[in-house]
């Protein structure tokens, strides 16, 4: 049942109903922020502490604002710490290596564009020393790859719609024609015969 009192955060200074704080079991508040601010404040504060425990800058490529930096698996076992969870939510994961001390050969920052990079190409591109201009060149060479039909070794010829079937013969362009030369065949008994068991249905 929706508990209909209400009270401000001091947080985000909204006015929200119980139902938004954490509440004792005789139904007081027991902590004075909301949730949502709460959940908050938790994010920002477990994410500092990466910050400032792992050098505070992108491993990779230097980048030091905090909005762009992320907590990176160095030895590419990410997914199997996700798996371990049925939630998504990578608080998770920054809660469980602050409980391990935030070790510097299992973790490191990573700026997101680092981490991409890395994610999809296995080592970052700043990693190996690879320009953007060199990295264009490849994605150019990419796209004009050459894939006509002059490239494929394919028999195509049972697909064609041609004049020409699978057997190399001509298809006449015009069926009528193909039935005359069918009636041609037939004596005239076997036509008169053909004729009346189709005029009687």
């Amino acid at each position: 049942m929706s508990d209909s009192r209400s009270k401000t955060c001091p947080a985000c200074k909204q006015d929200k109903t119980y139902d938004a704080f954490q509440l004792n079991p005789d139904g007081s508040i027991r902590k004075h922020i909301c949730k949502a601010c709460y959940a908050k404040k938790y994010r920002v504060s477990v994410k500092f502490e990466a910050i400032i425990a792992l050098g505070s800058m992108c491993a990779c490529c230097g980048e030091e604002h905090p909005a762009f930096l992320s907590l990176d698996h160095i030895n590419n076992d990410g997914a199997e710490h996700r798996a371990q969870y049925s939630s998504s939510n990578n608080s998770l994961i920054y809660a469980d290596a602050r409980r391990e001390g935030w070790p510097t050969d299992r973790y490191q920052l990573l700026c997101y564009n680092c981490q991409s990079a890395k994610n999809y190409q296995g080592v970052c591109p700043h990693r190996v020393g690879e320009t953007a201009k060199e990295a264009l060149d490849e994605m150019r060479a990419i796209t004009t790859f050459k894939t006509g039909k002059q490239y494929q070794n394919m028999n195509l010829e049972p697909l064609k719609l041609g004049p020409l079937s699978q057997k190399g013969i001509r298809r006449p362009s015009d069926p009528t024609g193909q039935v005359a030369a069918l009636l041609q065949q037939l004596s005239p008994e076997d036509l008169t015969a053909l004729l009346a068991r189709y005029s009687k249905s």
